[in-house]
């Protein structure tokens, strides 16, 4: 996980999660504080780049179907029309931690 701002503290960590980046499902996980959510690739992806998303710039967060038929997907759009696609387990309580630090 990255250096947290001051203030900022964790909600809800270690999440694992695969992060669609074209073809290549990248896994890692998922750490959500209650500015940002981080996904943090395994060192062995090919592609490592970790990403970062401020709770405030997510418009929307829902479930989704991996290939539409594996209800085991999460989607988070931005603001500024960036779509990200995750598979993991338990999404449902990642959504709701999502939304409620949305709401806050």
């Amino acid at each position: 996980m990255r250096e947290l701002n001051p203030g900022e503290y964790l909600v809800k960590g270690n999440v694992l999660a695969n992060l669609f980046r074209g073809l290549e499902g990248v896994g890692g996980k998922i750490d959500i504080t209650n500015e940002r959510l981080f996904f943090n690739a395994h060192s062995l992806n090919f592609q490592r780049t970790p990403l970062e998303i401020w709770i405030r710039d997510i418009a929307d967060i829902r479930k989704r179907s991996t290939w539409g038929l594996i209800p085991n997907g999460m989607q988070i759009t931005t603001y500024n029309g960036e779509t990200y696609k995750f598979v993991l387990y338990n999404r449902g309580t990642v959504i709701k931690v999502v939304n409620e630090l949305r709401r806050s």
